[in-house]
């Protein structure tokens, strides 16, 4: 059995964290207040987009046209135009697309979409929506 080494302390005995100096605090907090201010960045540039959408699948129908379908979600008054585009197995961007969103056609819209392609798609996916 071994015993504590006398005069030391319950947090010195092994196996204790070190205590953190004061300049090490304000080093923890100054990167909690960095990271903060970061996140509130980011979430305050994606609330402020006019629109948000959301792929819900895509079809290849031939090796000259594919199809693709989203929802939109619009948070504007104004119209907003939504790019589309199909890929193939190398990422190389085959074929584009584009659709006018009405709001006045409600707030919550699904598209389908054809794309006509040079070569065969592997995939199609909206590439953004933005006001016209």
């Amino acid at each position: 059995m071994s015993s504590p080494i006398a005069g030391a302390r319950d947090d010195e005995a092994g196996g204790a964290r070190p205590r953190l100096s004061r300049g090490r605090w304000a080093l923890v907090v100054a990167g909690l207040v960095v990271l903060t201010a970061i996140t509130a960045w980011f979430a305050w540039g994606f609330s402020s987009q006019p629109a948000r959408w959301q792929d819900v699948g895509f079809e290849v129908i031939s090796p000259t046209e594919a199809e693709v379908t989203f929802d939109v979600y619009l948070y504007t008054d104004e119209p907003v135009t939504c790019y589309v585009h199909a890929m193939n197995v190398q990422y190389a961007e085959v074929g584009v697309a584009e659709v006018a969103v009405d709001p006045a056609d409600g707030d919550e819209q699904r598209f389908t979409l054809g794309i006509p392609t040079v070569e065969q798609a592997n995939t199609a996916l909206v590439r953004g929506c933005a006001p016209q």
